[in-house]
């Protein structure tokens, strides 16, 4: 612990607040809250055991801390929120290019309130709808608000208007194509522009049968005073808000307004799904991916995430349903004046089922485009999930040949695709050791064996699958090798004859047709595993074909041995040879030349 931690830890007082984490330059990586400042912060720097190995990384990058006190945990939580989402520290939680993302954004301040693009929340009495993650689709929102309630879109001062007075100057082109009402020359009044931004808010909640039975009581009351142009535009906001209602997800009536969020984790990936249930409907779904996640507990990512996208929001819904009770869930409850549930069982689950599945499938999806190949690949690696009914995508794949020649220099390989490239670096070779004899079978026992064995390595790429080249026979010896050790992973064999696939626990081979990149990619991976064997097993075979009696002796290379063929041109003739002979050859000396014809005499006599 450097000294300047050390005093500021004996100054830390035992009140709620936030604690800053420095490093070295002075930058924040890691921003907390604490119910009380003291403990918190210096429980960090009395663990011997960190429950992360993240946590220990941070702890050792500390050069600096400060802290900021304050009334309760909840305004400590709420100012958590606000300095990660500035600072954007690299050990904290939140989500990727935060910055990026577009609210949308009612002047509630202006007298005649627009609607506006923002990407930025200010406390300036605006209310913000968002984030939107797609920049066309919050424009697409804003056109359509534009086009039903004829919003205002200029930024003219109009203090006439304001007092009540009509404005002598000319309305825009807006005013004449008929997309806005102009309230800057008075042809709307104050309190019937401002009920218009009452539905605006209502539409951005999606109670789109709230605002209908709005303007059907407008459109009514108006065709009584025989107002029927204001009765008639009425009616086609109603048509419009219908077209949009048609368009969202009929859910259960009975779960009302609540927001479904489910989290989808993969590696170092994380990615959360919020399915918007409005009035019964599912209106929306939303997809945020999060950084800073590995190794984090579920908790803290969803009480990370809640806070990150509810604080300021105007559209939180009463009910918040969710896969696990976040940290702080009372707190939570508290800031965002809102109920936390964990649905259990019936139609809630199932939605809550459903943003998980999207959030996962949205994981992979990320996983996908980070793989640098070809589209061709891409979809190889994915149709190859749906062929063989995989849970998760197999993009690392281990591969197994045998190669021998009538049972003799017996050997296997094993080739190792990640992504659906080849990673030589993980390829492996093995030397067949404890099988006499032709017997492929038990061949590929002993090279699956060892090969898990090998994976107890922590520095070693675990496979989604194992693909053993053969038939029923060798998945068998491949499953037993299985059995006989600690670790688990799918099996599949590729039968060359008709490219039929086995699993173990399937009676009938699983047929995917010839055409299918999945099936080219099994093959390419088959293909480079016999390779990889075969060019093993003939390096062997050569190794043997130019073995000669000069190879193991002390002191004679590979080039001295080619010397002394060279000069000799048999080891008959050298083994015939005198010492004083043997050394006119340059770099053999009396003593090597006396090794030698002592080796090649002892050979002699053994035969």
């Amino acid at each position: 612990m450097k000294p300047v931690v050390q005093e500021k830890l004996k100054l830390i007082p035992h009140n709620p607040g936030v604690y800053l984490m420095k490093s070295t330059k002075g930058t924040i990586i890691y921003v907390g809250k604490a119910k009380n400042l003291k403990k918190r912060v210096s429980s960090y720097f009395s663990r011997n055991n960190f429950d992360h190995p993240r946590t220990e990384v941070l702890v050792s990058r500390i050069a600096n801390l400060d802290y900021i006190v304050t009334r309760s945990e909840l305004d400590a939580l709420i100012l958590e929120d606000t300095l990660i989402k500035k600072h954007r520290p690299k050990f904290n939680v939140s989500l990727k290019d935060d910055k990026r993302y577009p609210y949308l954004k009612i002047t509630m301040k202006d007298a005649f309130p627009r609607v506006v693009v923002t990407r930025s929340i200010e406390r300036d009495g605006a209310k913000y709808f968002g984030p939107y993650t797609e920049a066309h689709s919050v424009r697409n929102t804003l056109i359509l608000l534009e086009k039903i309630f004829k919003l205002r879109t200029c930024n003219k001062y109009i203090p006439k208007v304001i007092k009540g007075e009509k404005d002598a100057g000319r309305a825009c082109l807006n005013f004449q194509i008929n997309k806005c009402d102009a309230p800057c020359i008075g042809n709307i009044s104050f309190e019937e522009y401002r009920e218009r931004i009452k539905q605006v808010v209502l539409f951005l909640k999606g109670k789109t049968d709230d605002i209908i039975s709005q303007l059907r009581s407008q459109m009514e009351k108006a065709a009584l005073n025989q107002q029927f142009e204001k009765a008639s535009q009425y009616r086609d906001q109603i048509l419009e808000i219908n077209h949009v209602a048609k368009k969202q997800i009929m859910s259960n009536q009975s779960l009302s307004d609540a927001d479904v969020i489910g989290i989808g984790r993969w590696e170092s990936e994380c990615c959360s799904v919020i399915l918007k249930i409005r009035d019964g409907k599912l209106i929306k779904k939303e997809h945020y991916f999060l950084e800073n996640t590995e190794q984090e507990k579920l908790s803290l990512i969803l009480l990370r995430f809640i806070t990150h996208y509810y604080n300021y929001r105007e559209d939180i819904p009463p009910i918040l349903m969710i896969q696990r009770e976040p940290e702080d869930s009372l707190l939570l409850e508290e800031l965002l004046k809102t109920k936390i549930h964990v649905p259990q069982r019936g139609d809630k689950k199932k939605l809550l089922d459903m943003a998980k599945h999207n959030a996962f499938l949205l994981v992979e999806e990320k996983k996908l485009v980070h793989i640098k190949s070809s589209h061709r690949t891409v979809f190889a690696v994915k149709e190859l999930k749906e062929k063989l009914h995989l849970a998760h995508l197999p993009r690392k794949i281990a591969a197994f040949d045998v190669s021998n020649l009538f049972g003799k220099d017996a050997v296997a390989s094993m080739v190792f695709f990640d992504n659906g490239k080849p990673k030589k670096s993980q390829y492996r070779r093995f030397k067949i050791k404890m099988v006499p004899g032709i017997d492929d079978y038990k061949m590929m026992n002993e090279a699956v064996s060892r090969y898990l064995t090998h994976l107890e390595d922590e520095n070693v790429d675990k496979p989604d699958i194992i693909l053993i080249d053969g038939g029923k026979g060798q998945l068998s010896a491949a499953e037993q090798a299985l059995k006989n050790s600690n670790y688990s992973v799918l099996l599949f064999s590729l039968a060359k004859r008709l490219e039929e696939i086995f699993e173990p626990a399937r009676k009938e081979p699983i047929i995917i047709p010839k055409t299918s990149y999945a099936l080219k990619l099994l093959q390419q991976i088959r293909d480079e595993a016999h390779r990889f064997a075969i060019t093993y097993h003939k390096n062997i075979r050569d190794k043997k074909t130019h073995y000669s009696e000069l190879d193991g002796i002390d002191g004679i290379g590979e080039k001295r041995k080619m010397l002394l063929l060279s000069y000799f041109g048999s080891v008959q003739k050298i083994r015939d040879a005198t010492i004083e002979e043997l050394s006119l050859i340059p770099g053999i000396s009396i003593k090597i030349a006396s090794k030698i014809l002592t080796s090649l005499q002892k050979v002699t006599s053994q035969k």
